[in-house]
């Protein structure tokens, strides 16, 4: 469960998105209740490697545009057609975000 006056996930609702390349590389999505989906990019690995998220995997329209926001840094990366790529994330590290799909 996530909670800090923000989205509310229940973690048996999260589902395992198989779309890397490389099996140490994991997306992690579930549905919030504004119809935008939270998604934990996590990196199983040894070393540090980018992780992408495609909208498809999440339930978005492929060709669409919708913005990213870092849930830990609190901070808008801002908006992306059909997928975002992740700087590089450390080895069992975590980056967790809130896409939302643009109107």
């Amino acid at each position: 469960m996530f909670n800090f006056n923000g989205p509310n996930v229940d973690a048996f609702t999260c589902n395992k998105q198989d779309n890397q390349q490389a099996s140490e590389l994991e997306v992690w999505a579930g549905d919030l209740n504004d119809g935008s989906v939270a998604v934990v990019l996590f990196n199983r690995g040894s070393t540090s490697a980018p992780i992408t998220v495609n909208w498809s995997d999440i339930g978005f329209p492929p060709r669409d545009s919708a913005t990213v926001r870092d849930l830990w840094a609190r901070q808008l990366i801002g908006p992306f057609r059909s997928n975002y790529t992740s700087p590089n994330i450390e080895p069992h590290g975590v980056m967790m975000l809130k896409i939302t799909l643009l109107q």
